[in-house]
């Protein structure tokens, strides 16, 4: 009998133990995921504040001033945008690379927008609904 209460006691605690290990590693995989999913989150609304600017320079660029990015004309805008597509290389899916990268080379509302999707999707993962002509202004 006293082998089985042995056994039992040391069978608990081993599964406290292991228990408590694999919370503890659960809580850091699950606080990785949330501190990468915010710093993709602020990353992406730097760069869709960039691009929207972009768009039209001219009246946007009183946006950027107010927070604090005051470039000297559209080809520091440009330049600013290429340094945040070099740096999504670490972060980013192949998709935001993608539709980015035509942004930046041609930067029109539709190429925006597609790169905002995906960028959505990117965040929140799954299928979007949404179609291109779902979002114009």
């Amino acid at each position: 009998m006293d082998t089985t209460v042995s056994s039992a006691i040391i069978s608990f605690g081993l599964g406290t133990v292991l228990g408590t290990y694999l919370k503890i590693r659960w809580e850091r995989s699950n606080s990785a995921q949330l501190q990468k999913q915010e710093y993709k989150t602020t990353r992406y609304k730097a760069v869709i504040l960039l691009m929207y600017s972009l768009l039209d320079f001219d009246k946007n660029s009183s946006i950027l001033q107010k927070h604090g990015r005051d470039f000297a004309g559209i080809d520091d805008l440009v330049g600013e945008l290429k340094t945040e597509w070099n740096n999504m290389l670490l972060y980013a899916s192949d998709d935001v690379l993608k539709t980015v990268q035509e942004f930046i080379n041609r930067p029109i509302q539709d190429n925006f927008r597609i790169a905002a999707l995906a960028m959505r999707r990117d965040l929140w993962g799954g299928k979007l609904t949404l179609k291109l002509g779902d979002i114009n202004l």
